[in-house]
C-alpha cells in the first residue's frame, strides 16, 4: 500500500542474497559444529543387529 503513494520515486528492487547466504552459513555452522562434536566425543560406535524371525512350516 505504501507504494501507491510514492509519486515520481524508482521502484524499490529487493534483494534475496542476504537471507539466503545468512541460511547457508547457517547450515556450514551447524554441519560443522556436529562434524566437530562427532569427532570429540569418545564414545564408541554401538553397532544395531536386526533378527528376523526364521518361518516354521505349518504341521499338519
Amino acid at each position: 500500500m505504501y507504494e501507491q503513494y510514492r509519486y515520481n520515486q524508482p521502484e524499490r528492487k529487493f534483494s534475496t542474497g542476504l537471507p539466503i547466504g545468512v541460511m547457508l552459513l547457517a547450515m556450514v555452522v551447524i554441519g560443522g559444529y556436529l562434524f566437530v562434536g562427532s569427532a570429540l566425543s569418545n564414545t564408541p560406535r554401538q553397532q544395531v543387529a536386526t533378527v528376523l524371525p526364521t518361518s516354521v512350516a505349518p504341521s499338519n
